[in-house]
């Protein structure tokens, strides 16, 4: 093994246990990750977290956010409730007021019915009386020579005074029976056109009341609407507020396993809730039983895209690894590793202690998926474990 290219590799295994050193020995056939690993069991685990007072300072303020939120929604459910019932009132007298309209509609159309058929009454006694007048013009056009004649002659030239007297009787009854159909067409006239007036004021008045009432619905239309929007508004707001309490939840969520991990440190407590290394397209899956085995997994990246930390621990290896590039392994406690291979370049140091999440280098090029990316492993004690039981499934 060549010092030069491995001097932190090389250092460990010389202070390391003379077991260790042994077995590395006659394992000629391991590869070089294999006896990393191997090399760092015996290191101390990553000193604690500090500051989880902070954490805790955090989640209370989330959950009072929450508690406000839903002090929020508890206001806006009883506002949403007393619009519903006023909305609900609403359309009961809307439903009232188109029974009415329609009562009303029905009435003006028998009224206008009733106008149609007096109107038609009226047309009829006025052809009548116009009958009646031709009929006694005709009879003034017969009447007014035998007046002028009777003037003219005196009656001294009568020779025949029954023959008068039938004349000026049959006159006169003419003259009767003339007034009296007169008179009674100008009653009937004066009877049609009261019945027409009358008509024509309670069509006015109901088309009064008619325009009051559609007046009336328009104005519960309108107020229906505002009801209707201020409903929406209500709920959209009830929508927004519970998406946000949801949101906190899942941060007070997030916030409750940091201090977890802050507080307890046990790696194993992480599994399953571990965030990826970096955010990429992943190219080839842990499988070792495919011949060459595949321990890890293989995630295309940007060039230079940041690779993080998946969990606090101490950095035990970094360096450059024949076939992987330059590598970072993470010591986590209780013989866990991690593992981040074809690094273009790291920014951490050995034994420099890192967070979750903390950058610990960047995506360098990967030849085997022929792109920029990283080949992760996890591994326990020298045995790698599948990164998919331990990584967050979002």
């Amino acid at each position: 093994m060549n010092k030069n290219l491995f001097p932190g590799v090389l250092n460990t295994i010389d202070k390391a246990p003379a077991g260790i050193k042994n077995t590395a020995g006659m394992l000629p056939g391991f590869s070089l990750l294999i006896i990393l690993l191997l090399c760092f069991i015996m290191l101390p685990g990553p000193a604690p977290a500090s500051h989880p007072e902070d954490i805790e300072s955090e989640i209370e303020s989330r959950r009072e956010e929450v508690s406000e939120h839903k002090r929020t929604l508890d206001r806006l459910s009883t506002r949403e409730r007393e619009v519903y019932s006023r909305l609900a009132e609403t359309e009961d007298r809307l439903d009232e007021i188109s029974r009415d309209l329609q009562n009303q509609e029905e009435k003006l159309a028998d009224l206008q019915a009733r106008e149609a058929r007096i109107f038609q009454e009226y047309q009829d006694l006025s052809r009548e009386r116009d009958k009646t007048r031709s009929r006694a013009r005709d009879i003034m056009a017969d009447l007014w020579p035998i007046y002028i004649e009777s003037r003219s002659q005196g009656l001294a030239d009568m020779q025949d005074w029954a023959e008068m007297d039938r004349q000026v009787q049959w006159l006169r009854a003419i003259h009767q029976e003339m007034n009296i159909t007169l008179a009674r067409l100008h009653e009937q006239t004066r009877q049609i056109t009261g019945r027409l007036a009358d008509l024509q004021s309670a069509k006015e008045d109901f088309e009064d009341q008619l325009g009051d009432v559609n007046a009336l619905k328009d104005r519960l239309l309108e107020k229906k609407l505002k009801f209707v929007r201020e409903l929406q508004e209500i709920r959209a707001e009830k929508l927004a507020r519970e998406e946000m309490v949801e949101e906190i939840m899942d941060v007070i969520e997030s916030l409750n396993y940091r201090l977890k991990v802050v507080t307890e440190r046990e790696f194993e407590e992480l599994k399953g809730h571990l965030p990826w290394p970096a955010s990429g397209e992943v190219k080839m899956s842990f499988s070792p039983s495919d011949s060459p085995p595949h321990n890890g997994k293989s995630i295309s990246l940007e060039e230079n895209a940041p690779v993080r930390a998946i969990s606090w621990g101490k950095v035990v290896h970094n360096d450059t690894l024949r076939g992987f590039g330059r590598v970072v392994i993470i010591f986590h406690g209780d013989d866990y590793y991690s593992l981040y291979a074809y690094l273009s370049e790291s920014t951490v140091a050995i034994g420099q202690d890192v967070e979750q999440g903390e950058t610990i280098g960047k995506a360098g090029y990967y030849p085997e998926i022929n792109t920029h990316g990283i080949y992760f492993e996890l591994r326990l004690q020298q045995k790698p474990i599948n990164p998919d039981d331990w990584l967050s499934k979002s």
